[in-house]
């Protein structure tokens, strides 16, 4: 079995010093990168191509997420583990080939229900990288095209973009491995959009005060905003200073989630507005003053205070949270004193989720669902008040910060499905009216 191990940090530099007894000890020198991904084989053997690229795309490419690149090539060893064959002998008769026969075993999945047409598709692609950069660097040389992994292409797109009638299409390299993933959202070889239903709602309100005010406060932000679990995570006091109050409405305001002006990590490091409802705001602004949190600071603040002392004795990641909590003081902060990670959020979460599901079976839901409820009820609030749908959808895409607009799309067919779906956003807040504990009016 193929073993993917995460190490503890790697640097780019190292010093080697001889030792009296004449063995060798090699010191960390400079250029910390954090914890790697590492590939073994089923002996124990290390994986010297593949872990080889893993620090190439750390160390040089600086990628801030290795797992879908780690993950893909588990697979792909593990596969070729599986069926006997070697990463770097290509017959050339293309179906005999490894990078081909992977295809093959992707697509098997995907029919067997194992996979996700989106999970394959990124998997090839990275296997398709993987093999480019093996060449380029010379671990793998091709005397001819017969012996190559795969076959490049060139494929017209059609663009959707805002100046899609001026360039209606556009032309990508790709390679004939690839595995078309399907447009429509609602298949069922894609994810579909998963907002919660006003049962699920209501039961998820039942079992809110019985969460610790920390998780409470995250279920509701994201609900009432569509913020992620990342920039839940890392909200920080700087983004609740930029909230203003919307001009079109007395009980909403909107705030900033900037990685650089307000520290909240937002996906693709884009900044965007995001609208908050009054009542919410005004209880994270308690919060934050209150002394349950304050005592949590003031725990992180010391750590802050002996963090040039104890920097080298933390790992990467962990170095890294607390330089932003420095510059940016975040909302929440565990008990430890330590910035709250979106997979501690995510870890409270399940644990909140089995204990509704020991009554309620059904509510599956993931912290993730909570945002395409977000989506899903206020585009339906927005369409009910009266705007047009590119209007809607534009207001949409600006707060939940999707970078292409057939992303928002989706929510607008979702509702065009559901014409059962007549609830109004307002049930939202008459949620988190009861979750924040005020009284029946």
């Amino acid at each position: 079995m193929t073993y993917l191990v995460h190490s503890s940090d790697v640097f780019k530099e190292t010093d080697l010093h001889k030792l009296d007894n004449d063995t060798f000890h090699c010191q960390p020198s400079i250029g910390n990168i954090g914890s790697l991904p590492t590939l073994f084989s089923q002996d124990g053997v290390f994986n010297h191509e593949a872990n080889s690229y893993l620090f190439y795309q750390k160390a040089i490419k600086a990628a801030k997420d290795l797992s879908p690149c780690a993950q893909a090539l588990q697979a792909y060893y593990q596969f070729l583990e599986d069926k006997g064959l070697a990463w770097d002998t290509f017959p050339p008769v293309k179906r005999l080939k490894p990078t081909y026969l992977f295809r093959s075993h992707l697509l098997k999945q995907i029919k067997n229900g194992e996979l996700a047409h989106s999970t394959a598709s990124v998997r090839m692609n990275q296997i398709v990288n993987y093999y480019k950069w093996l060449m380029h660097d010379g671990y793998l040389r091709i005397k001819n095209e017969k012996e190559a992994p795969f076959k490049m292409e060139f494929v017209s797109v059609q663009s959707t973009g805002m100046l899609a009638h001026i360039s209606p299409t556009f032309t990508v390299e790709t390679s004939d491995l690839r595995i078309k993933v399907p447009k429509d959202a609602s298949s069922k070889n894609i994810r579909p959009l998963s907002p919660l239903a006003q049962e699920s709602l209501s039961i998820l309100t039942q079992y809110l005060p019985s969460a610790s005010e920390e998780l409470r406060l995250q279920v509701l932000i994201s609900l009432d905003t569509g913020m992620r679990i990342q920039e839940v995570a890392t909200l920080s006091l700087s983004a609740l200073d930029t909230a203003t109050p919307l001009a079109e409405s007395e009980h909403r305001y909107e705030m900033v989630l900037s990685p650089q002006s307000t520290g909240v990590q937002t996906k693709y490091l884009k900044q965007r507005r995001v609208e908050i409802s009054s009542e919410l705001l005004t209880t994270l602004l308690e919060y934050r003053t209150s002394e349950r949190r304050l005592k949590r600071g003031s725990k992180l603040d010391q750590k802050l205070e002996a963090l040039p002392k104890i920097a080298n004795t933390l790992k990467q990641e962990t170095l890294e949270r607390l330089e932003l909590s420095e510059r940016h003081e975040p909302l929440f902060v565990s008990e430890q004193g330590n910035p709250v990670t979106a997979k501690s959020i995510e870890a409270r979460w399940t644990e909140l989720r089995a204990e509704i599901k020991k009554t309620h079976p059904t509510f599956i839901h993931r912290f993730h669902d909570l945002r395409s409820t977000y989506g899903t009820y206020r585009l339906n609030d927005l369409l009910e008040a009266g705007l047009s749908s590119s209007e809607c959808l534009g207001l949409l895409m600006g707060w939940m910060g999707h970078r292409n607009d057939s992303t928002t799309w989706k929510y607008l067919r979702y509702l065009k499905r559901k014409e059962a779906f007549k609830v109004k956003f307002g049930i939202l807040d008459g949620i988190m009216h009861e979750a924040l504990g005020g009284e029946n009016e």
